[in-house]
């Protein structure tokens, strides 16, 4: 279950050039996990393929960041917001943790190999890593989702009387986040959701 987990997680916050780098770590879950490799050939192999994977992160982040620059300079250029710059700062921040989170999620798979219960910690890694990511992807650098924060602190601003425009950018910022955590949430009960229900159908045969 936990490879399954992290497998799903990996394939939908990395591209294919970072995903590919985590073949060898999954190749080697998967050939435990179907008993061609023994508990005291597994266990060394999975320590170093842990190090090897973390050590890899910052290389993945990059190469995620990447992807998705230049599928959005593939794209036409939306309509810019008083937020597009700070927008663009957080999908490279949000980015970054969504990539973090599901190489936790492959290491703690791997960690697993030796020490069955650190498998209880993947599905809260890959349910942050499929939040964060499809956050940034959706609502964060959406003009529309940008445009309903501007709106709202603009009101807000209004309503308490102040002529400090400042405070409105801040407010703005406040409110964008405020947004955006709300969604990160929708996205992770979502993945918590759907995940339960794979555990509960996977332990079916172990019930009966």
């Amino acid at each position: 279950m936990a490879r399954a987990l992290a497998r799903e997680a990996a394939s939908s916050c990395l591209p294919p050039s970072a995903r590919k780098e985590l073949q060898p770590a999954f190749s080697l879950v998967e050939s435990f996990v179907v008993g061609r490799t023994t508990f005291e050939s597994a266990a060394p192999l999975a320590r170093d393929a842990r190090a090897a994977t973390f050590a890899a992160l910052p290389t993945l982040e990059q190469l995620t960041r990447a992807a998705v620059s230049q599928a959005a300079e593939a794209q036409a250029a939306g309509p810019r917001t008083s937020l597009t710059e700070h927008a663009g700062h957080t999908l490279g921040r949000w980015l970054g943790l969504s990539v973090h989170h599901a190489v936790a999620a492959v290491c703690r798979t791997l960690e697993s190999i030796e020490t069955a219960d650190h498998a209880l910690t993947v599905p809260s890694d890959a349910s942050g890593a499929l939040a964060y990511g499809r956050t940034a992807l959706g609502s964060a650098r959406s003009p529309a989702f940008q445009a309903a924060a501007i709106e709202q602190a603009r009101f807000e601003h209004e309503r308490a009387g102040s002529a400090e425009p400042a405070l409105q950018r801040a407010l703005e910022i406040q409110i964008f986040h405020e947004y955006l955590g709300a969604r990160w949430r929708a996205h992770a009960d979502q993945a918590r959701l759907l995940q339960a229900e794979f555990i509960a159908w996977a332990l079916q045969p172990l019930e009966r």
